[in-house]
C-alpha cells in the first residue's frame, strides 16, 4: 500500500471503539432508526432543534417571563458581582467608545481590562448596552446551546451512531454544573462546559481527520477567558488522550509522539492567539493578593496528610448529588456538604448512573485495565481530598471543574455503553438489575447527619430509576426494540426537564420589576444623591456610604459600578495588590486574610484614611444621623431616604509633602499613629528614601497631647493642601494637571500604585514610586510643572502583536492543510479510475 492511501485511512479510521462484530451490527441492522439514516448536517440540525426547545422551555421565565437572571440566595454573586461588572464594561464602552482600562469605581481604581473580553458577551453588551440581565440570560443559553452542538459534534467523531450522540449530548447540555453554575457566575460556568466540549471536539478532529484547525481556536477561547483553566485543561486532555490512544495500543508509536508534538505546537499556537487578552488576565492574577501575596490558603491546605479522608458528610453529599442537584435542598434549603454552589454537582442524568456499569461489561480485558485505571483516578481524587488540593494547586478546598470533568466521564461511559445497546440490542441483564438496586437502596438509606432529603426528589429518582430499568429491559427483545429507544430519549427529556426546571424555579429570583425599582436595591436614592453631586461638585473626589444598596443576603460591595460614583470598596477574586497592602498597612485589613483580600469594605472603618483617601461626601439611610456632624461633616440635603453629607477638611487628588517616614519606622507604630502620620507625611521605600536628600525623615505621628481635634486635623490637612495639583482634564486613563512649588516635594495621589500608569512631568517621562505601601507618589522639583499621567493596561500591546502573528500563522496553516488533503483525495481518486 502506498504512503498516501496510509494517509487516507488515517483521515477516515477512528480510534478502536467498544468492540462490535459485524455479526451483532447485522442482527440489530433492523432495529436501524431513521435517526440513523439521515446525513450529519441534518441530524446536527435536529438536535439543534431539539436542545433549542428544551433551554426555551427551561429558561421562558427569564428569557419572555418577568424574572431576571439573578437570585437573592446563596448564588447572590450572580446580582452582587456578575451584574455590576457587566454593566460596568457596557457602561464603559459606550461612554468612552473604548474596552474597558483602569476604573475609579472599583476600590480606589484598579485595571478593569482583564477578564472583560469574551467574543459572545461582548456583542452582547453592544446589542442590550446595560441592560446586564438581558446580557445574562442570553449568555448561559447561547452557551449552553452552543456547549450541546459541539457535544454531540464530538460524540459523532467517536464514531456513536446518531441517536445515541443526541441523547448523550442533551445529557451534557443540561447537566447540574452548567444549570446550578450558572445560577452564581453566568460568564464562568456555561463558558467552561462550552470551552470543555470544543477542546474534546478539536482533539478528535486533529486525531481522526486531520483538521487541525479547530483546537488552537479553542485553546485560545480558553485562555481569552481564564489563562488558569489552561492549566485545568490540559491535565484533562493529557489523560484524554494519554487513555484514548492505550486503547488503540500505539502510545509507544511513533505516531504517537508525533501526534503529541503536533498537540503542543497546537496549543502553543492557541495560547498566542489568545495573548492579546489572556496576557493581560494572568498579569492580573499573578499580582493580585492570592498569588503574589500573602493571601492563599495554600500552606494550610498543604498540610493535609496525602492520605487523611474527609468526613462522611462530604461522601454523602458526593454520591447524593449524582443523583440530582436539589436532594440535598435548593439555594436556600442546602443541607450538604459545603454550600449549594461548591459542592460537588455530579448530576448528569440518571441514565448515565444506570450505564456506567454497563460500558465495563462490553469492553475486552486490556480496554477494562485502561477504565478500571481512569476510574480509580477519579476515586483517589474523591476519596482523598489532599489530591483534589493538589489538582487546584493548593489554591482552594473546592470541587468546581472537577465537577464538571466528571460528569464528562460518566457521560462518555455511559454513551458508549448506550451505543454498544442501540448496534447489538445486547445488555448484561444481571448487572442492569444490580446497578438498579444499588442505585435505589442508594437513594434511599445514605444520609449524613443534619441532611434532609427532600421526599418530593427521592420520589421522582425512584420512579425514574425503575422506569428506566424496566424500558432498557424492553430492549433485549427485538419486537419492543425501537419502542424501548424512543421511550428512554423521551424519558430523559422528560426527566430532565423536571430536574432542571425545578433546579431554576425553586430559587430566590429577582423580578425585573424589582431591578428597576427605585425605593430599593441598585436604582434607589444613592442614584439621585451621585446625580445631585455631579451636578453641583465637578472636581475628583470619593464618596462613601454605609450602607448597602444590593438586597440579596449577602451584601453588595460594588454598587459604585452601577451607581456611577467613586468610593474604595470592591469584591471581586483579584483585587489591586498594592491598595489591599494599603489597607493592610493601616491595619483595615487583617493580614493572610484570603477572604478579606476579595471582599474589601474599603476605608469605612477609618475616618481618618478617608481624607487620605479622597472621600468628600458621606451618604446614610440613618434617621439619626448625629454622629456624622460630631464627626466633622456638614449636612447638605436630603433625597428621599437618602442623606448626603459633606466631609470638612479632605485631601484632593493631587497634595504634597516635603517630608517623609521610612517603611521601617512606620511598621513599628500603632494603627491609630499609622492613620494619622499619613495625613502628615509619606511612608517611602528605602530605595525611594535615597532619592529624597534634603526632605525631612519623621520617626513618628506627631499627635498633640490633646489628642486628634477637628483642629489638629485641618492644620495637618491645610499644610498637604498649600501646593495641590490643579487638574485641567480628568479621564479614567487620563489625568492632566498643573502645579507650582516653592521647594522640592512629593506628589501625593491615593491612587493604588500599578504598572500600567505612566508619568510625563514637563514633557518628561517622570518615575511613579510606591508610597503609603501602596499609593502613588511622584518626586517634584521647585517650580512650576505640567503633570500628565496615562494608563494603559500592562502587556496588552505586545499580546496583540503574538495574537496577529499567530492568527495569520492559524490561518496559513489551515490553507495548508486544506490543499495536502485536496491533494491526497485527488490521488486516491486518480488510483482508483487507474
Amino acid at each position: 500500500m502506498s504512503k498516501k492511501k496510509k494517509s487516507h485511512e488515517k483521515l477516515t479510521n477512528p480510534i478502536n471503539e467498544t468492540a462490535i462484530s459485524n455479526d451483532e451490527r447485522v442482527s440489530a441492522s433492523s432495529q436501524v432508526f431513521l435517526f440513523d439514516k439521515i446525513s450529519s448536517n441534518r441530524l446536527l440540525i435536529l438536535f439543534a432543534g431539539i436542545i433549542a426547545l428544551m433551554l426555551i422551555w427551561i429558561y421562558r421565565g427569564f428569557l419572555f417571563g418577568r424574572y431576571a437572571y439573578m437570585f437573592k440566595d446563596i448564588g447572590s454573586d450572580s446580582y452582587n458581582l456578575i451584574y455590576p461588572q457587566f454593566y460596568h464594561h457596557a457602561s464603559y464602552l459606550e461612554k468612552f467608545g473604548d474596552m474597558p482600562k483602569w476604573s475609579f469605581q472599583q476600590g480606589l481604581g484598579q485595571n478593569v481590562h482583564p477578564f472583560w473580553f469574551d467574543p459572545i458577551s461582548s456583542l452582547l453588551f453592544l446589542i442590550f448596552k446595560t441592560d446586564s440581565a438581558s446580557v445574562m440570560i442570553w449568555m448561559q443559553v447561547i452557551y449552553m446551546f452552543l456547549a450541546g452542538i459541539f457535544f454531540c459534534l464530538y460524540l459523532k467523531s467517536l464514531s456513536i451512531k446518531n441517536y445515541p450522540a443526541i441523547i448523550g449530548g442533551i445529557l451534557y447540555t443540561f447537566c447540574g454544573y452548567v444549570i446550578i453554575g450558572g445560577t452564581w457566575t453566568v460568564d464562568k460556568f456555561p463558558l467552561e462546559v462550552l470551552h470543555v466540549a470544543l477542546l474534546l471536539y478539536g482533539v478528535e478532529q486533529a486525531s481522526l481527520k486531520n483538521r487541525w484547525f479547530i483546537l488552537p481556536l479553542g485553546i485560545a477561547l480558553v485562555g481569552i477567558h481564564q489563562p488558569f483553566d489552561l492549566y485545568l485543561y490540559g491535565l484533562l486532555l493529557i489523560v484524554y488522550i494519554v487513555v484514548r490512544h492505550a486503547e488503540k495500543g500505539d502510545l509507544k508509536s511513533v505516531s504517537f509522539i508525533k501526534f503529541i508534538l503536533i498537540l503542543l505546537g497546537l496549543g502553543v499556537l492557541g495560547v498566542g492567539i489568545s495573548s492579546f487578552q489572556s496576557w493581560s488576565n494572568l498579569q492580573q492574577m499573578i499580582d493580585s493578593p492570592r498569588v503574589s501575596g500573602d493571601y492563599s490558603y495554600g500552606d494550610k491546605l498543604k498540610q493535609i496528610p496525602i492520605l487523611s479522608l474527609a468526613n462522611w458528610n462530604e461522601y454523602s453529599t458526593v454520591l447524593l448529588r449524582m443523583f440530582s442537584s436539589d436532594i440535598l435542598g435548593d439555594g436556600k434549603s442546602y443541607s450538604g456538604w459545603q454550600n449549594y454552589m461548591e459542592a460537588p454537582i455530579f448530576y448528569c442524568g440518571l441514565l448515565s448512573l444506570i450505564l456506567t456499569p454497563l460500558f465495563f461489561t462490553q469492553l475486552e480485558k486490556k480496554q477494562q485495565i485502561i477504565y478500571g485505571a481512569l476510574t480509580a483516578l477519579v476515586l483517589i481524587i474523591i476519596f482523598f481530598p489532599f489530591f483534589r488540593y493538589a489538582f487546584w494547586l493548593f489554591t482552594g478546598d473546592y470541587y468546581r471543574t472537577i465537577s464538571l470533568f466528571i460528569a464528562c466521564l460518566l457521560i462518555f461511559y455511559s454513551t458508549r455503553a448506550f451505543n454498544y445497546i442501540y448496534e447489538t440490542g445486547k445488555i448484561n441483564l444481571i448487572v442492569l438489575a444490580t446497578t438498579i438496586v444499588i442505585l435505589l437502596v442508594a437513594v434511599n438509606m445514605v444520609v449524613s447527619d443534619g441532611q434532609r432529603i427532600d421526599k418530593s426528589i427521592k420520589s421522582a429518582i425512584n420512579i425514574f430509576l425503575v422506569l428506566y430499568g424496566g424500558v432498557l429491559l424492553m430492549v433485549k427483545s427485538s419486537n419492543f426494540r425501537k419502542v424501548a429507544f424512543v421511550l428512554l430519549g423521551f424519558l430523559v427529556i422528560v426527566e430532565i426537564l423536571f430536574f432542571t426546571t425545578g433546579s431554576i424555579k425553586r430559587r430566590d429570583a429577582y423580578t425585573k420589576q424589582e431591578l428597576l425599582d427605585t425605593s430599593s436595591g441598585f436604582k434607589d436614592a444613592t442614584i439621585d444623591a451621585v446625580e445631585y453631586l455631579k451636578k453641583n461638585d465637578s472636581n475628583f473626589y470619593r464618596i462613601e456610604k454605609n450602607y448597602s444598596s444590593g438586597t440579596a443576603i449577602h451584601g453588595s460591595v460594588n454598587d459604585a459600578k452601577i451607581q456611577g460614583y467613586f468610593g474604595t470598596r470592591s469584591y471581586h477574586s483579584f483585587n489591586q495588590l498594592n491598595y489591599v497592602r494599603f489597607l493592610e498597612s493601616v491595619k483595615l485589613i487583617r493580614k493572610n486574610d484570603e477572604n478579606g483580600s476579595r471582599w474589601l469594605y474599603g476605608v469605612i472603618a477609618s475616618p481618618l484614611i478617608q481624607r487620605v483617601c479622597g472621600v468628600k461626601y458621606f451618604l446614610t439611610k440613618d434617621i439619626n444621623a448625629s454622629y456624622l456632624k460630631n464627626a466633622n461633616q456638614d449636612s447638605i440635603t436630603t433625597l428621599r431616604d437618602v442623606k448626603i453629607f459633606k466631609v470638612k477638611d479632605t485631601f484632593p487628588l493631587g497634595v504634597t509633602f516635603d517630608s517623609y517616614i521610612s517603611e521601617a519606622n512606620f511598621d513599628k507604630l500603632d494603627s491609630v499613629s499609622r492613620q494619622a502620620i499619613l495625613l502628615q507625611t509619606v511612608a517611602v521605600t528605602s530605595d525611594f528614601q535615597a532619592k529624597l536628600k534634603g526632605f525631612k525623615q519623621v520617626t513618628s505621628a506627631n499627635i498633640p497631647d490633646m489628642g486628634i481635634t477637628f483642629e489638629v486635623l485641618k492644620s495637618w490637612i491645610d499644610k498637604a493642601k498649600r501646593d495641590t495639583l490643579q487638574i485641567t482634564e480628568f479621564k479614567p486613563n487620563l489625568i492632566k494637571g498643573n502645579i507650582n512649588l516653592d521647594a522640592s516635594k512629593v506628589l501625593f495621589l491615593a491612587i493604588p500604585h500599578d504598572k500600567g500608569w505612566s508619568a510625563m512631568v514637563d514633557g518628561k517621562e517622570a518615575t511613579i514610586e510606591k508610597v503609603d505601601a501602596g499609593l502613588m507618589g511622584i518626586l517634584l522639583e521647585k517650580g512650576n510643572h505640567k503633570v500628565e499621567l496615562a494608563f494603559e493596561p500592562p502587556y496588552v500591546k505586545e499580546g496583540t502583536y503574538v495574537s496577529i502573528i499567530s492568527i495569520l500563522l492559524w490561518g496559513a496553516g489551515i490553507v495548508f492543510f486544506s490543499r495536502r488533503k485536496k491533494k491526497v483525495i485527488e490521488t486516491i481518486e486518480e488510483e482508483k479510475e487507474i
